[in-house]
């Protein structure tokens, strides 16, 4: 079976299969069994495919595994992020995180709940005189983190702590993209059949997490810091009264235009 026959046939099994870029993921996917990317896979629809091997990937997204765990990286701000399931998968909503970032000076900088290290590696390259921090509670999402900062050359220390136990700062800017799905919360089954359960669920109500930041970020926080986080659809108030003791310091929406940051001072 040629490339163009192959793409075809997963272009039609994965939009019976519901998934709403089916001839993309169907490219995406051949370019991965032949080595190659995507443009090659346009160039050369003659070329012959391994076919038992993308059979096997097919399934695999038919079933409902999300194409980033199978390809094994996803793209954001612009750079490839190795991913597996291990880690939540980076979100395009999150590059909203570090553009409002940027904006904020820096210094010492914090990425909390780092997951596979997007956020506070795109910082550390993106501003490379800043001494950028990255801390899990997950040895696994460490060591995905610490792959990328190896692939990337990204130079950042990254710690082993629950929040911010063991860190003694100061940090000039903390920035995260922490757990807030609570228990009960409806998720796509990709995400939550897929996804790593530690990196979406915070008890209940989703807000544990930003309780515990609220309560703990002061003691490594230098006197003028900064946190940014993110929040889930429609958190905004909610969140906000977490930090009431703090400095509102704005909201910032996402490209869909749905609140999606909140800065808060000490």
């Amino acid at each position: 079976m040629t490339v163009g026959e192959w793409v075809r046939l997963a272009t039609a099994r994965l939009d019976q299969a519901g998934i709403e870029a089916a001839r993309l993921e169907a490219q995406l996917l051949a370019a991965h069994v032949e080595l190659q990317d995507r443009s090659w896979v346009l160039a050369h629809p003659e070329a012959p495919l391994a076919e038992h091997a993308a059979e096997g990937l097919l399934q695999r997204r038919e079933s409902g595994e999300p194409l980033a765990y199978i390809l094994g990286w996803r793209e954001f701000y612009g750079r490839r992020f190795a991913v597996d399931r291990r880690v939540l998968i980076p979100r395009h909503e999150t590059e909203t995180l570090v553009e409002v970032a940027l904006n904020f000076p820096g210094g010492r900088v914090l990425d909390l709940c780092c997951g596979s290290g997007c956020v506070g590696l795109t910082l550390a390259l993106e501003r490379p005189d800043w001494h950028v921090v990255l801390s899990d509670v997950s040895p696994d999402a460490l060591a995905v983190a610490e792959r990328n900062s190896t692939d990337l050359e990204a130079r950042a220390t990254l710690v082993y702590c629950d929040l911010v136990g063991g860190l003694s700062g100061p940090f000039d800017l903390v920035v995260s993209n922490p757990p807030y799905v609570g228990r009960g919360d409806a998720l796509p089954r990709e995400v939550a059949d897929f996804e790593p359960a530690l990196a979406l669920y915070a008890e209940e109500d989703g807000l544990h997490i930003y309780r515990r930041m609220a309560a703990e970020l002061p003691r490594v926080m230098a006197p003028e810091g900064v946190l940014l986080t993110e929040i889930g659809d429609g958190m905004e108030d909610a969140v906000a009264g977490c930090f009431g003791a703090w400095r509102r310091l704005g909201s910032w929406r996402d490209a869909l235009g749905t609140v999606r940051v909140l800065g808060f001072g000490v």
